[in-house]
């Protein structure tokens, strides 16, 4: 028998069924940023490229992204491009800001599109880091200031962020961001 990974989708919907009552979840997300630790959004389509600026833009101590793909281009009108430049503002007013982008052994244009993006943020003082190009990291994840944790399926793409039909959960949540930085820690190994 050949095991095979739990998709990130069932994960996160036995999630939110083990949760149950204790979950606030809000599809039309009034609000950018959860108010009370142990809240859960939703954040389907549009509404992850409005709460992840929101939180870069009020993080106070460290912004943590893991990403498969992280493309500013174009450049012309592109929330991708828009966050390089948060990520970059956030660092200069001195949070620790870490990037983990996807390096692969067989796909040029993502390894492009993810050096841009490196040069961008290394240019602006960000830490980046790849993961090696013999294990694919096709992880969506932030931690903002080790509470909120950002899980799902949009990568930082003008069309995950603005076009598909994607779906992710804000999770305010310190004790899962301590185990998402762990996780990020073993792509680095």
């Amino acid at each position: 028998m050949i095991a095979r990974p739990i998709p990130v989708v069932a994960i996160l919907l036995l999630y939110l069924l083990a949760a149950g009552p204790a979950l606030a979840i809000n599809a039309q997300l009034q609000a950018k940023t959860s108010a009370q630790p142990g809240t859960v959004r939703a954040l389907p389509d549009t509404a992850y490229g409005d709460t992840l600026p929101a939180l870069i833009k009020k993080a106070t101590q460290r912004i943590d992204l893991a990403m498969f793909l992280f493309k500013t281009r174009p450049a012309r009108d592109n929330q991708p491009a828009e966050l390089v430049r948060d990520l970059v503002a956030a660092r200069q007013r001195g949070v620790e800001v870490r990037v983990i982008l996807e390096y692969s052994s067989h796909d040029s244009a993502l390894n492009q599109a993810n050096q841009e993006t490196a040069q961008a943020l290394k240019k602006g003082g960000v830490t980046v880091f790849f993961d090696s190009p013999e294990r694919t990291t096709h992880a969506k994840l932030a931690v903002i200031d080790r509470r909120y944790c950002l899980v799902g399926s949009h990568n930082l793409t003008q069309s995950a962020l603005k076009y598909n039909h994607e779906f992710s959960l804000l999770l305010d949540n310190p004790a899962l961001a301590e185990e998402i930085l762990a996780y990020m820690e073993t792509i680095l190994k």
